[in-house]
């Protein structure tokens, strides 16, 4: 019963993980609070949900709302965005609009009713863990978690793109003195924030549901991640998400109406003991006002 459990806590983990590394990503080479990231899981959400729908296979459908949400993304960083990068208000309220205005434009083409997403053929399986059965679709989620963590850490540290990225969060302004181009640096990253959001909104509506409120569902939870782990840190990211996935499983186990406070209480305490959050930068530290 206990190892089903756990394994649940981590399958809940590899998702809040690919949930909120976008957003932790995204402020970390921009220093945006990416509001917008609601609406891009909610874009991947519905372009998946309707691809499945359409005879498309899970895979082919989650890469391509992944696809979907980075292409939309990277229209608003070059629209929206771009004009304002030495405006945080301007980029806070702005991503706050896109938030509201796609999860209306979804309202208003679907409908607000729940759609479900059933799972077919070896991913609606399950598999016998601790005497009880276990979906294949969770391992799926965490193998998922998986492959996108060790893709981020090849990308940051194993190649010249990742040098870059993480040259921008050190210091914009030495950045450019050292000949990177940050602007296009820009683009990449917050097109790449859009991508995992639209994967994480077609991973999750075989469990969640399909409907036009899931992004402000989820919004709270992945912002509780990202301060958790720390803003701009990949690894503290997915520290934070086994965190909160394995204590909500072990909380909604024995007491589900305490899940979510126990969050928030987690949330609390590291912001009292590290305000950075547990691998997050120093206050100060960060540049991320150079044009």
């Amino acid at each position: 019963m206990i190892a089903n459990v756990v394994l649940a806590g981590i399958s809940l983990a590899a998702f809040y993980f690919v949930l909120s590394a976008g957003l932790s990503l995204v402020f970390g080479i921009m220093g945006v609070l990416n509001f917008a990231s609601a609406g891009y899981f909610l874009v991947g959400l519905y372009a998946a949900w309707y691809m499945l729908g359409h005879g498309s296979g899970f895979l082919v459908a989650a890469l391509a709302a992944g696809l979907i949400s980075g292409v939309t993304a990277l229209i608003v960083e070059f629209v929206m965005l771009r004009p304002l990068y030495r405006n945080p208000g301007g980029q806070l309220l702005t991503t706050l609009g896109v938030m509201l205005i796609l999860t209306e434009a979804v309202n208003w083409v679907f409908g607000p009713q729940i759609q479900q997403e059933p799972m077919q053929g070896l991913l609606a399986s399950t598999l016998p863990v601790g005497g009880l059965p276990f979906p294949v679709y969770r391992l799926l989620l965490i193998a998922s978690g998986l492959v996108i963590y060790l893709l981020l850490v090849a990308l940051l540290r194993g190649t010249s793109l990742g040098l870059k990225v993480r040259a921008g969060v050190e210091s914009q302004t030495l950045a450019e003195l050292s000949g990177i181009r940050v602007l296009p640096l820009r683009s990449l990253v917050y097109a790449l924030g859009g991508i995992l959001a639209g994967f994480a909104g077609a991973l999750y509506g075989p469990f969640g549901g399909v409907y036009p409120g899931a992004g402000t569902d989820t919004l709270l939870l992945t912002f509780i991640v990202v301060v958790i782990g720390g803003l701009g840190s990949v690894g503290g990211t997915l520290v934070a998400s086994l965190i909160i996935g394995l204590a909500e499983a072990l909380v909604g186990f024995y007491a589900p109406n305490l899940a979510l406070t126990v969050n928030v209480l987690a949330m609390i305490i590291v912001l009292i003991l590290r305000p950075q959050g547990l691998l997050g930068r120093a206050p100060g530290r960060r540049d991320t006002h150079a044009a």
